[in-house]
């Protein structure tokens, strides 16, 4: 398993059982996904140096979390939900192989569309926004680390997003659950 797999991995797990806890975390990964976008199209080097631009992009989007919340959630929901449209898409039979490695117009509709909702429905609905969107975007994580059979990945990302939704929900419960009671 590569580096970026591990990381991938790591950071799918988290943000699918400590995404809506962790809303710092949550916009930190919107922010290392942009940055590895960016440092795969235009940085030319070892992998080790794309990941460290990810990171710091990651960095700076959890800070931009702690100082600046409202404008936090606008932008992680459209990144995430752009992010999560495209890897959907490319998963499934709406979008074309042929079109599966082409960059700009062919992804960017879809991603802009899909970063819109992500954006509405976790400002609108902040806490099943995060909780519903981090459980995507970490099972698409781990789905991209895992080199598993391709026929069974969209079961593995489905049965992943019911677990980090129902995980969540329950610890979202019981955090307003009355003490003592």
């Amino acid at each position: 398993m590569n580096q970026m797999a591990i990381v991938n991995l790591l950071l799918g797990i988290v943000l699918l059982i400590l995404g809506r806890r962790l809303f710092w975390l949550f916009v930190g990964v919107a922010g290392f996904l942009v940055g590895m976008e960016i440092a795969e199209r235009f940085v030319a080097g070892p992998q080790g140096m794309k990941l460290l631009i990810a990171i710091a992009a990651g960095i700076l989007g959890a800070v931009i979390a702690i100082f600046l919340q409202k404008a936090a959630i606008a932008i992680a929901g459209f990144i995430i939900g752009g992010y999560i449209t495209v890897a959907l898409l490319r998963a499934s039979a709406l979008f074309p192989k042929a079109l599966a490695g082409i960059q700009g117009t062919a992804v960017s509709v879809p991603y802009i569309i899909g970063g819109i909702i992500g954006a509405v429905l976790l400002f609108i609905l902040f806490d099943w926004g995060l909780i519903v969107l981090s459980s995507l975007s970490g099972a698409s994580l781990i789905v991209r680390s895992i080199t598993f059979q391709s026929h069974a990945l969209p079961l593995l990302f489905a049965v992943l997003v019911v677990v980090g939704i129902l995980v969540q929900a329950r610890m979202k419960h019981r955090s307003r659950a009355p003490a003592g009671g």
